[in-house]
């Protein structure tokens, strides 16, 4: 079989659908010597880098331009027919011409559900939902990440819960490994882990984080990118800039290694986000053994942590109160992750995906 995956999203920032693609191929790709995988970008020498380059089974094809609507018009459907295709693997959005078959991931429509849609841009809202609606429903293969995902691709665009298979999300099996890493922080620290964008909910963390004086006895750590401006946390941190002066601090561009260090030697590891179609630092930070404390809401309540281990994101009290609870836990193991982190290993979730993918070819 020949299979074709728009792996164009690895010309551009790191983001989920790149993690997700890269696990479930960097698997597959392994367990499937008898498939031929072509992968399509415009930079080919850094897929080369993320996949490898000793694989008898896959090519590696160049993309001539960055323009979404010339890839999705004419080079991908031209690249199909050539290669002689079977399937065809994109994130979010297909072709409109359709060659051959099209398996398609919608990791998420959070833009287009009413409680979240003022997060986003409002020709993001449009234009997305028109495209992911459409792929959605003409797909031949639907795929999403988590089943608060399944529930709204079903109740939005008006898709058979029977056409939707979740393929969660998993972690570079680097996380899984043993290692002792020195802190990368002189102190006790409270970390986050994510693009800084207002529905991430930053700013109920810093406000908890102050209201507690825990900056007393700890640092907070966000690492992640400026992604969207969220002029109410950039408010609120300067007018506290005596007391955060050097009790917060901010992180970007760090490799695994780094990263793993900050999991591995926080005093606990806080995900407070408004909204998510998978979320995956708190399963990294899981399986680095640091503790965790992760809003109930969307695609996180996925992950059946205890009830002292969740809490409701728009409830400042309750994070608070929750904080106090886990540092005060001394507490610090992966005692109760390992039937969670279980779901998550890219190796099972390419095994079921090959079989989804045989089951269909055979019908």
């Amino acid at each position: 079989m020949n299979i074709l995956v728009d792996a164009h999203i690895f010309d551009d920032k790191h983001q989920g659908s790149r993690t997700y693609l890269k696990g479930l191929y960097g698997a597959l790709i392994k367990q499937a010597p008898e498939w031929n995988f072509y992968f399509v970008a415009q930079d080919v020498e850094n897929l080369k880098n993320e996949f490898g380059n000793g694989f008898k089974n896959v090519t590696y094809l160049p993309l001539r331009a960055s323009n979404k609507f010339y890839r999705l018009l004419v080079e991908l459907p031209r690249l199909i027919k050539k290669y002689d295709i079977d399937y065809s693997h994109f994130q979010y959005t297909m072709p409109p011409i359709k060659c051959g078959k099209y398996i398609v991931t919608i990791h998420d429509n959070l833009f287009a559900q009413k409680e979240f849609k003022h997060y986003f841009p409002i020709k993001k809202r449009v234009v997305n939902h028109f495209l992911h609606r459409v792929s959605g429903q003409r797909a031949d293969v639907l795929l999403t990440v988590s089943e608060f995902s399944k529930q709204k691709l079903h109740e939005i665009y008006n898709i058979a819960n029977d056409r939707i298979f979740v393929t969660p999300n998993g972690i570079d099996p680097i996380f899984y490994e043993k290692k002792d890493l020195a802190s990368p922080v002189d102190t006790k620290y409270i970390l986050y882990v994510s693009r800084i964008e207002p529905r991430k909910n930053h700013l109920m963390l810093l406000r908890a984080f102050v209201e507690t004086k825990l900056y007393k006895d700890y640092k907070l750590v966000f690492i992640g990118k400026n992604d969207i401006p969220t002029p109410e946390m950039e408010r609120y941190i300067k007018e506290h800039k005596n007391l955060l002066a050097d009790r917060l601090l901010r992180v970007e561009n760090i490799s695994t290694t780094e990263l793993m260090a900050y999991y591995q030697n926080c005093a606990l590891f806080v995900f407070p986000s408004f909204a998510e179609g998978f979320g995956i630092p708190p399963i990294e930070a899981m399986a680095l053994g640091a503790k965790v404390l992760v809003s109930n809401a969307t695609a996180m309540s996925d992950f059946e942590l205890s009830e002292s281990q969740m809490f409701d994101p728009k409830n400042l009290e309750a994070l608070k109160a929750k904080l106090i609870s886990q540092i005060k836990n001394d507490t610090r193991s992966s005692q109760g992750y390992e039937q969670i982190l279980s779901r998550y290993h890219w190796e099972s979730i390419a095994r079921d995906f090959k079989l989804l993918i045989e089951n269909h070819q055979n019908q």
